[in-house]
């Protein structure tokens, strides 16, 4: 684990996503970056409107921490008749694109795990580096998978 430190405004944040309130109300997602050691809000990435447009402009050179609040409908076994309702999970995406530099790659390795045990209520950690990775349907189907 690399040693490195938390602006404190993305807690605020984090909890802010979390609680849907504050200035994420209508966010599901919150992009992170580190520089020098500092993980700080990604402003430019998180004020996208959706998702969708989020992944569309993630860099192609640059790691990237999404904490996504995913929201789903539990699709129904073989014996209901109904789906069994909503399911919301907290996500950390951990995004690095095959052309990151080498030393970015181990930086951002290195500080996943310390993220998940900095931000509480982390229901699935990810990496990517295909946006076909992190498409709803998949990053669902992950979901799924961990709830059996």
């Amino acid at each position: 684990m690399l040693k490195a430190k938390i602006n404190e405004e993305c807690f605020e944040m984090y909890n802010d996503l979390k609680m849907s309130k504050g200035c994420l109300v209508d966010k599901p997602f919150l992009v992170m970056k580190m520089e020098n050691n500092v993980i700080a809000i990604d402003s430019e990435l998180t004020n996208f409107n959706s998702f969708e447009e989020l992944c569309q402009n993630l860099p192609e050179n640059h790691a990237r921490f999404i904490f996504y609040h995913l929201e789903f409908e539990m699709p129904k076994s073989d014996n209901q008749l109904c789906n069994e309702g909503k399911r919301s999970k907290m996500m950390l995406i951990t995004w690095i694109p095959g052309k990151t530099n080498v030393k970015e790659k181990f930086q951002t390795a290195g500080t996943c795990h310390f993220l998940k045990q900095s931000f509480q209520g982390i229901f699935l950690s990810i990496q990517a580096c295909a946006l076909d990775e992190i498409g709803r349907k998949e990053l669902i189907s992950k979901c799924l998978t961990f709830m059996k």
